[in-house]
């Protein structure tokens, strides 16, 4: 998506500089403005990491839900060191369901899927 450096920028202090998917920190470039939807975020354009962007793929966010739901067993199923990690207590496996960080940030606030802004209430 080709948005002008002002409007990259809106977007990027939209999501207060993190990925709208996993939270993370994004940098100053290199990282994907992408169309998900109006009816998870505000003019439906999201910041979105190379990581998460090259995982999610085509997929629809709630595609991609259910895509991070199945790593779990599927690396229950074929790692030898996940299984031994999770014995170990070195991973702590839980069946809850994927919460992205715009849907718990929209909740407590920090981006308003009304307005499309960040706010600066915590």
């Amino acid at each position: 998506m080709n948005l002008t450096k002002r409007k990259r920028e809106a977007l990027r202090e939209q999501f207060r500089g993190r990925c709208a998917f996993c939270g993370s920190q994004l940098p100053s470039r290199e990282w994907h403005a992408e169309f998900i939807g109006e009816d998870f975020v505000q003019g439906g354009i999201a910041a979105v990491c190379t990581e998460c962007r090259c995982a999610k793929g085509n997929a629809s966010p709630e595609a991609f839900r259910a895509l991070l739901a199945e790593q779990v067993e599927r690396a229950r199923r074929h790692s030898a060191n996940f299984r031994t990690a999770v014995r170990f207590g070195l991973c702590d496996v839980r069946a809850e369901p994927v919460v992205f960080w715009f849907e718990k940030h929209q909740a407590r606030g920090v981006v308003s899927p009304s307005s499309g802004r960040a706010s600066h209430h915590f």
